[in-house]
């Protein structure tokens, strides 16, 4: 071997026992830890943003049966003869829908047989992929339509 051989650390074997001894991680250890932070931020994220999707959903849903709810009180008071000449729009206030606009609602009536009608109310919003329906039956009792 040439002199400068004999000097280096790699020629006497001094390296790879000093390597040995020292303190820390190798590359392919970062590496490592990395991808598998990478994975636990990315599914933490995904997580994040599902739950808060479900929640905008679940808001959703409750102010349209609020508003069913609303409607239904007001078609329930409406004289069994002029339920089929109301208007095919919610009569009650839809302000609370605010956070659903564009939303479109409509009020359909069918007789199903003589003194009983069907009257459905239906809101559509998120460019009409999401509904909330709500359908009663009225019977004409040839009373009154309060309580």
């Amino acid at each position: 071997m040439g002199e400068g051989a004999n000097r280096s650390f790699i020629g006497r074997g001094v390296y790879n026992r000093r390597m040995r001894r020292e303190k820390g991680f190798s590359l392919v250890e970062i590496l490592i830890a990395m991808f598998i932070l990478t994975l636990v931020i990315t599914m933490t994220l995904a997580a994040f943003v599902e739950r808060n999707k479900r929640l905008r959903q679940a808001s959703e849903i409750i102010l349209a049966y609020q508003a069913l709810a609303n409607e239904s009180e007001v078609r329930r008071r409406i004289d069994f003869g002029a339920l089929d000449a109301s208007s095919r729009q919610f009569v009650s206030d839809t302000a609370l829908l605010a956070p659903l606009t564009p939303f479109a609602t409509d009020v359909t009536v069918q007789l199903t047989q003589p003194g009983i009608k069907n009257v459905t109310m239906t809101i559509r919003w998120n460019d009409g992929q999401r509904e909330a329906k709500l359908a009663l039956v009225r019977v004409d009792t040839g009373g009154s339509n309060l309580w």
